[in-house]
């Protein structure tokens, strides 16, 4: 059976929706950064916010009044696909539709806020408001309820690579559940002062404002954002690869797990344009040395130095991207790209290819990769 991408979405600091926030990649633009509140310690951490008015719509439905950031970034792009696919999401929705929501880090703002009060005044002063919004599945109920959803509704919890889990899992759904009419994949996150320190720990966070991708390795700078992307048995840009993910056990095999997933889409159907996960970290070192040996000739572009790491909802963004690539012919070029690699695309330009793969290599050492095909409508 054949899996279409129907519609995108997206809640970016560029942008308030996948459309706008394409122009603003297109136009070279960078989402503002701001230095995280509330630290516990004396470092300072930048990030990139999304402006509340990008979420003041999601933010009026009365289940969300109270809810945290990831829940009205999910609901925000959950919606923007649905739109995007000419459906009107609402309760009264008649299509059969499957939630499949990808997350890494989670609420970790209303985490963080309800252990500060145990810590601090004790057990007794937790406020029951924030424990709904702590567990990883809570975004996604949300979302749901507010499409009148109460069959199948599932949250996957990995690192980066997650979307991309989410994406072959919804297919497979759709393969082995004819009366699903489609599958809403989400992937969603937010940022805080903890969540950075956490990985800086780990040199994977970066102090600076921006960071070189394929070039200088010195962390990265978070983000907060959503993404969707609706699948269905009909379309114009087919889902032609998708994989479960391949996990790595050391960096030193890292490459070699990069290649061996990587080449298994190469092979297949060899992609002439890459929407990498390249963050300023040991990925780059990683997609650098498979895109050398595999594709010596694609261009690839990588969105994060524009709108920054987004964990959760980063793979569904870069699906989202090549997407939207083939869908407007062109690839925006990627901000503060090093010298390393010299397949990166560093000017916005047409492109006429019909093949596009996102690559992901997470930080909890998970590799993965899509692949999307422009064709004309195809019967099963």
């Amino acid at each position: 059976m054949k899996v279409f991408v129907q519609g995108i979405g997206a809640v970016t600091p560029l942008g308030p929706s996948a459309l706008e926030t394409w122009n603003q990649l297109c136009q070279g633009q960078r989402a503002p950064r701001k230095v995280m509140a509330s630290r516990l310690g004396n470092r300072d951490y930048y990030w990139c916010p999304v402006p509340g008015k990008y979420v003041s719509e999601a933010a009026r439905h009365p289940r969300l009044r109270r809810s945290g950031a990831v829940s009205l970034l999910g609901v925000a792009a959950g919606f923007d696909a649905l739109a995007d696919a000419g459906l009107k999401p609402s309760p009264g929705m008649q299509e059969r539709v499957a939630i499949v929501f990808a997350i890494c880090s989670g609420g970790v703002i209303y985490t963080r806020r309800l252990y500060h009060e145990i810590v601090t005044q004790g057990a007794q002063a937790a406020s029951p408001v924030f424990f709904p919004e702590t567990v990883y599945n809570a975004a996604a109920s949300h979302l749901a309820a507010l499409l009148g959803i109460d069959s199948q509704c599932y949250t996957l919890v990995g690192d980066s690579s997650v979307g991309l889990s989410a994406l072959h899992f919804a297919a497979e759904l759709l393969t082995v559940q004819p009366e699903l009419d489609r599958c809403l994949v989400v992937g969603a996150e937010e940022a805080d002062w903890l969540l950075a320190d956490a990985f800086a720990s780990w040199r994977m966070a970066t102090t600076k404002d921006f960071f070189e991708v394929y070039g200088t390795s010195g962390g990265t700078v978070f983000a907060e954002g959503a993404a969707a992307v609706l699948i269905g048995r009909t379309g114009s840009i087919l889902l032609s690869g998708s994989s479960v993910g391949q996990s790595f056990f050391s960096r030193r095999d890292s490459a070699a797990v990069a290649v061996d997933l990587f080449g298994k889409f190469v092979n297949r159907t060899p992609p002439d344009l890459v929407v990498s996960s390249a963050n300023g970290t040991f990925v780059d070192e990683v997609e650098r040395m498979a895109f050398t040996r595999l594709l010596p000739a694609a261009p690839v572009y990588a969105p994060k130095p524009a709108v920054g790491e987004a964990l959760g909802a980063s793979a569904l963004f870069q699906v989202a991207v090549a997407a939207l690539c083939l869908r407007h012919r062109q690839i925006p070029g990627t901000l503060d790209a090093g010298p390393k690699l010299q397949t990166v695309n560093r000017q916005t330009r047409s492109h006429s290819g019909t093949d596009a793969m996102v690559t992901c290599v997470g930080f909890s050492q998970q590799i993965n990769a899509a692949a999307l095909k422009v064709c004309q409508r195809v019967a099963d």
